[in-house]
């Protein structure tokens, strides 16, 4: 016979209580019931745990040496299945998040410092990691939920739509199409254009694009990262086609941003997560808040 949780439960509580007959109310037993969880307990360690008399009952060497782990192995369950209790209820846990730079600085904090007062408990981490190295690192469980312009081509995510919108030129406040509602790609091929290098993604998306128009770019200057290129159209260097989640946020006070028109060129930001992982509590809380503030601020565009 095996040791049970019911016969430890009894043991602590004659333990606690010092009587047999408190004890078995403490845990909702009749007391000869109680007696029995006691004895097999008892058989099954080969030892006698309680000397028992009239008027007390007192711990054996055995008992004595039993009390604590057993105490703290009750205490430890109760502790275990409250934390799972608390996944479960998003009272606690942790989820991890991936996305480019800019990405991560415009839309995730503000999403994040939302969630931290949602969720005070549950901590977040964000990692701010170009695109093309996010799927990978949710198909090896470094992270959770990813977010960016990416397709599932090669890996096995869950790829949900969460901004779609056409692209956005930044430009400077006194540059000559800085009045206009919308900008067309052939004006865009006009002006002096800030943009990524060429093995970054969204680069090579705008070259594919301006090549499907059959118009060539004035490149002006060329760098890693998407914050470098808004740097320098603030510092006058040329113009600069951006993703249209920029759009969710003021420009500074140098620059203004318009939607690119003639054609409209939609593009795409979405969340993605393991398809063969189900996604934990604390991440499916992440997922509607950041649902929820994209709603939001493209209500106020």
């Amino acid at each position: 016979m095996s040791i049970t949780l019911r016969q430890l439960e009894a043991f602590v509580a004659v333990c606690n209580e010092g009587s047999f007959s408190k004890a078995a109310q403490r845990i909702h037993i009749s007391q000869s019931g109680l007696s029995i969880l006691v004895r097999d307990l008892e058989q099954n360690l080969d030892s006698r745990l309680f000397d028992r008399s009239t008027r007390q009952v007192t711990l054996t060497d055995a008992g004595r040496e039993f009390r604590a782990p057993a105490a703290r192995l009750l205490a430890d369950l109760s502790s275990a299945v409250g934390n799972v209790r608390g996944l479960a209820t998003r009272q606690h846990g942790h989820v991890t998040v991936a996305a480019p730079p800019l990405l991560l600085a415009r839309l995730l904090i503000p999403v994040a410092a939302d969630f931290r007062r949602q969720y005070p408990d549950i901590s977040v981490t964000l990692l701010d990691i170009p695109s093309e190295a996010i799927l990978p690192r949710i198909a090896s469980a470094e992270v959770d939920i990813g977010v960016g312009a990416f397709s599932d081509d090669d890996h096995d995510c869950v790829i949900e739509p969460l901004l779609e919108g056409p692209l956005v030129v930044l430009m400077p406040r006194d540059h000559p199409c800085a009045h206009k509602r919308t900008i067309k790609w052939e004006e865009l091929a006009t002006y002096p254009l800030v943009t990524q290098t060429p093995e970054n993604k969204f680069r090579a998306f705008l070259d594919r694009t301006f090549m499907q128009l059959g118009l060539t770019p004035r490149i002006a200057i060329e760098v890693a990262q998407l914050a470098t290129v808004i740097s320098l159209v603030e510092a006058d260097f040329g113009i600069a086609l951006l993703p249209p989640y920029t759009a969710l946020f003021p420009a500074g006070r140098k620059t203004v941003v318009r939607p690119v028109s003639a054609p409209v060129i939609p593009s795409q930001i979405v969340l993605a997560h393991d398809r063969f992982r189900s996604p934990s509590a604390a991440s499916l809380a992440f997922m509607e808040v950041t649902r929820r503030a994209v709603t939001r601020w493209q209500a106020r565009v």
